[in-house]
């Protein structure tokens, strides 16, 4: 569930003490999506390329899933949502990091969506016990501390709510925030093509509607579908 949110959902899935807080929106490519991530101190929103008129909400620390019912917004909190389309602990990602091996930089230099940044070699092992290595670009300007953060909170939650543990991950954003620094790009799983440090658009935070409860009926249903 949820792989467009590729290593960030696999590695980044701790919440980051809260800092000089930016705002900003950005557009990340995540393996074969396109996100649009708003986002304004403690609250994001992620808007998925494809998705329609859906998308996640961070909001007060907690977890929704927007959508559109009959020309109204449809409102599911992140636990809601897990029962919905699981019913249950939802299985995790094979490639989801179990311990942090080496980050280290690499003395090369990249520059991602107009912020300089450098080049650092990560190995770790993943869940499976497999080795695993790549190399990320990572930077020091606070919007792109900022955007990880927003993404490594609504990463977490999606875990806690999918009941799968985030153990391992802790390890790389101690490192992160110790060196002040956030994740521009990640091999061909993330990155950074546009960044703009400026509030999203009035309203585009907020909750639009309270959260629904829909029955267990209608969970089959999608699960169905999405096997087809």
């Amino acid at each position: 569930m949820m792989r467009w949110i590729g290593w960030l959902l696999a590695a980044w899935g701790w919440i980051v003490p809260a800092g000089v807080l930016a705002a900003g929106v950005a557009t990340v490519q995540a393996g074969d999506r396109t996100l649009t991530v708003s986002f304004d101190g403690p609250d994001a929103r992620v808007d998925v390329g494809g998705i329609g008129q859906g998308y996640l909400l961070m909001r007060d620390g907690k977890l929704y899933s927007v959508m559109r019912a009959g020309g109204r917004p449809l409102v599911m909190d992140g636990g809601a949502m897990a029962r919905l389309l699981g019913g249950g602990s939802l299985q995790a990602a094979p490639d989801m990091i179990l311990s942090l091996t080496r980050i280290e930089p690499t003395g090369a230099r990249e520059t991602v969506a107009g912020r300089a940044g450098a080049v650092y070699a990560v190995s770790y092992r993943d869940e499976q016990g497999r080795e695993r290595a790549g190399q990320g670009v990572l930077g020091k300007q606070p919007e792109v501390r900022e955007l990880t953060r927003a993404l490594g909170r609504m990463a977490v939650l999606l875990q806690a709510a999918a009941g799968q543990p985030a153990d391992g991950a802790r390890q790389v954003l101690d490192t992160l925030e110790e060196k002040g620094l956030g994740l521009l790009a990640y091999e061909k799983q993330f990155r950074v093509e546009r960044l703009a440090a400026t509030p999203p658009a009035p309203g585009s935070l907020d909750l639009p509607a309270p959260p629904t409860q829909l029955p267990p009926e209608l969970g089959q249903l999608l699960q169905g579908l999405g096997r087809r």
